[in-house]
């Protein structure tokens, strides 16, 4: 099927930063592409995330902001409301750390999912790997059928707050619920397709469901099958 939310190449790096490049012994990356294809989560390595200990202040405060929100229903944060939707959570979060995140968004078109990414897009924000950061921006595809044909075409349909990231890949991550309002859930990308297993007699879950109750039947239904990619918009401070 194809995808309209292929991400921007940019232009070729100057010379002078190439030679710097290679004497410097980095790799040359001259764009990136989103992570989700025909046969699933298509999830390229980058660099390995931050342990808590050595997150910015920032971060810091993005999971702090994204710890007040938990189990809300409804979204106020320093005097100021939200819509209780995944993209009214994201700004909450960005917003209890000093961060207008909505505001840069009016100039683009669509639901705020894709306001959201079309502005880290831009801003050449948006990043593949196993190991996001706190603070990162998920965004998700085919969590619902939006268009209503019974077909996994819909892109960029939901978006959460990487809060932290374990040893063995498991992701924290918040976002908003549609029955639970914000909730915290979990992810692995190292380990796409297992939703619970068992230790020590008990089961834990693995990867939280993601597609919505009621969707059409889809093969693909957690939240590590249905990532698109992440966007560090943090770093747009």
């Amino acid at each position: 099927m194809a995808d309209p939310f292929t991400t921007r190449k940019t232009g070729a790096l100057p010379l002078r930063l190439v030679i710097l490049l290679i004497l410097a012994g980095l790799p040359l990356m001259n764009g990136c592409r989103t992570m989700l294809s025909e046969g699933g989560p298509e999830v390229r390595e980058g660099s390995p995330g931050r342990s808590t200990g050595d997150l910015t202040a920032i971060q810091e405060k993005l999971v702090e902001g994204a710890r007040f929100i938990e189990g809300k229903q409804e979204i106020r944060v320093n005097g100021r409301s939200f819509n209780a939707d995944c993209t009214g959570a994201v700004l909450a979060v960005y917003w209890y750390a000093g961060m207008d995140l909505g505001a840069p968004l009016a100039r683009y078109q669509g639901n705020g999912v894709t306001r959201l990414y079309r502005f880290m897009e831009d801003e050449q924000l948006l990043r593949e790997t196993h190991h996001p950061e706190a603070g990162d921006i998920v965004f998700w595809d085919n969590t619902y059928d939006r268009n209503g044909d019974k077909k996994p075409n819909d892109f960029l349909t939901h978006t959460g707050v990487v809060v932290s990231v374990d040893e063995d890949g498991t992701i924290h991550f918040l976002h908003h619920n549609y029955r639970k309002g914000v909730v915290m859930a979990r992810m692995n990308l190292l380990r796409p397709r297992v939703y619970t297993e068992k230790k020590n007699g008990k089961e834990y879950e693995v990867n939280s469901p993601m597609r919505m109750r009621g969707s059409p039947d889809f093969d693909k239904w957690l939240a590590s099958e249905l990532t698109r990619n992440f966007g560090r918009a943090w770093m747009a401070f």
